[in-house]
C-alpha cells in the first residue's frame, strides 16, 4: 500500500515536472517567435521607409535631368536602385498579405486563432500589382542610360505623385517615427492611398492597358 502511494506520488511529481518543463518550453518558444516577428517588423518598417524616400529622390533627379542612368556616375545606378526598391516593397507587402491569408485559414479550425495582422489587406489589393508594374519600367538593367521620352516622363511623374502619397504616410527618418504597433495601420494606409490615387485620377487599374502592362521603353 505504501509502495503504491510512493509510486503514485513519484509519478505525479514526474508528471508535474514534465508539464512544467513543457509549459516553460512553449512559453519560451512563443516569446522567441514574438521577438523574431518584432525584429522583422522593425526591419520591414525601415526598409519600406528607406525605399520610398529613395524613390522620391531618384524620381526627382530623373525628371530634372530627363535621363535615366544605370552606371557608376554621379547620379548613380538609378534604374537598378528603383528596380530593387520596388522589389523590396513588393516582397514586404506580399509577406503580410500572406500572413493574413494564413491566419484566415487557421481561423476555421483553431479554438483561439491569431487575429489578422491588418484588417484591410487582401487578395484584391492594388498596391502589390502597382509595385510590380512600376518595377517593370526599370527592370532591364543591361542598358547604362536612356533618354526620358515625353511618354515616359508623364508616367514617371505619375509614379512620383503616387510615391509622394506613400511618403506622406511613412514620413522621413527625422520628422516621423513609427513604432511596431503602428505598422499594421501604415500598411492599411498605403493600400488605401493607392486606391484613392487611381480613383481620383479616374484610372481603371484592372482594365487600363498602360497600368496593366506597365510602361517599359526598353522593349521598343
Amino acid at each position: 500500500m505504501i509502495l503504491k502511494k510512493r509510486t503514485l506520488i513519484i509519478g505525479c511529481c514526474i508528471g508535474f515536472v514534465f508539464l512544467l518543463v513543457l509549459t516553460y518550453s512553449l512559453y519560451k518558444e512563443k516569446r522567441m517567435y514574438e521577438q523574431y516577428l518584432t525584429m522583422n517588423v522593425r526591419q520591414d518598417m525601415v526598409d519600406m521607409k528607406s525605399a520610398i524616400i529613395n524613390n522620391d529622390i531618384l524620381f526627382e533627379r530623373i525628371l530634372k535631368n530627363v535621363k535615366i542612368t544605370n552606371e557608376m556616375v554621379e547620379d548613380g545606378e538609378q534604374a537598378s536602385q528603383l528596380y530593387y526598391n520596388f522589389t523590396d516593397m513588393t516582397q514586404i507587402v506580399n509577406k503580410y498579405n500572406m500572413m493574413n491569408l494564413t491566419f484566415s485559414e487557421e481561423a476555421n479550425w483553431l479554438v483561439k486563432p491569431a487575429s489578422l495582422f491588418t484588417n484591410d489587406l487582401g487578395q484584391d489589393d492594388v498596391m502589390p500589382p502597382t509595385l510590380h508594374r512600376i518595377r517593370m519600367t526599370f527592370e532591364r538593367l543591361d542598358i547604362t542610360s536612356y533618354p526620358v521620352t515625353p511618354e515616359l516622363k508623364a508616367r514617371i511623374e505619375e509614379y512620383q505623385q503616387l510615391n509622394q502619397r506613400w511618403l506622406n504616410i511613412v514620413g522621413d527618418f527625422e520628422s516621423k517615427e513609427t513604432n511596431e504597433n503602428d505598422w499594421p495601420k501604415v500598411l492599411n494606409d498605403l493600400e488605401k492611398e493607392s486606391r484613392n490615387y487611381f480613383q481620383e485620377n479616374n484610372v481603371d487599374f484592372v482594365d487600363d492597358d498602360v497600368w496593366r502592362d506597365a510602361f517599359n521603353p526598353r522593349y521598343e
